[in-house]
């Protein structure tokens, strides 16, 4: 049997899949600004599995600048 042909690696992708994208819908929600509309956010979060949650968590955050959330 191939790795990648195992149940459990397919679990487990599948789930560290869900977590990514529960995070970024999370994030995107509590975050007051982004680079560009929270709407085409959220779907490119949707539509493009494990690039667009990865994509948004690097690169579409806008920084806070909520005094409280820095060290």
């Amino acid at each position: 049997m191939r790795l990648k042909d195992s149940p459990y690696v397919k679990a487990i992708v599948y789930t560290l899949e869900f977590i990514l994208l529960i995070a970024s819908y999370v994030d995107l929600w509590n975050r007051p600004r982004t680079r560009g509309p929270k709407w085409v956010w959220g779907i490119l979060i949707f539509v493009i599995n494990y690039l667009g949650p990865i994509i948004y968590l690097i690169w579409g955050r806008h920084p806070s600048t909520d005094p409280s959330t820095s060290d």
